[in-house]
């Protein structure tokens, strides 16, 4: 193996660590369509396919290199977070109570950058009337809302 293919693995390892850790910081409501290695992997290997094909990169080595590197990155966190359930949340995140006891919890929404319409917006799409119908909310890991209602509302 040479120099440059060594160099091409550490260079894929250390973009695929920002990357995750920048998904991670970017919080859950702007990825909830797909999970942050989801979007990362496909505009990643995407660049990495273009360059190759136009010959913008060296080689097809390098370009083949670097993405069989974030497989097998994607691979091994995923391996990680089954292997070690207790670490899950470091790998995945964690669901974010956003209404608890009926009470909406704004700091909470603060954190994960969600405003009370979009909660309303989601609760609405879910077939609620009015957040005042909901016990509990939760922003999931993968951005999506989960709403339980109350047994009985009127009290």
């Amino acid at each position: 193996m040479g120099a440059a293919v060594i160099g091409v693995v550490l260079h894929s390892a250390a973009v695929f660590a920002f990357l995750w850790l920048l998904m991670r910081v970017v919080g859950k409501r702007e990825m909830s369509q797909m999970s942050a290695f989801d979007l990362v992997l496909v505009v990643v290997l995407g660049d990495l396919v273009t360059e190759s094909v136009l010959a913008e990169d060296t080689s097809l080595t390098a370009a083949v290199t670097a993405v069989s590197v974030f497989a097998l990155l994607t691979i091994a966190a995923s391996w990680a977070s089954w292997r070690w359930p207790r670490r899950r949340a470091f790998f995945e995140g964690i669901p974010t109570p956003l209404i608890s006891h009926g009470r909406i919890l704004h700091e909470a929404l603060r954190l994960e950058r969600v405003t009370v319409d979009d909660l309303r917006e989601a609760a609405r799409a879910e077939g609620h009337r009015s957040l005042d119908e909901i016990e509990w909310a939760v922003l999931e890991p993968d951005g999506q809302f989960s709403f339980f209602t109350k047994e009985n509302p009127d009290l």
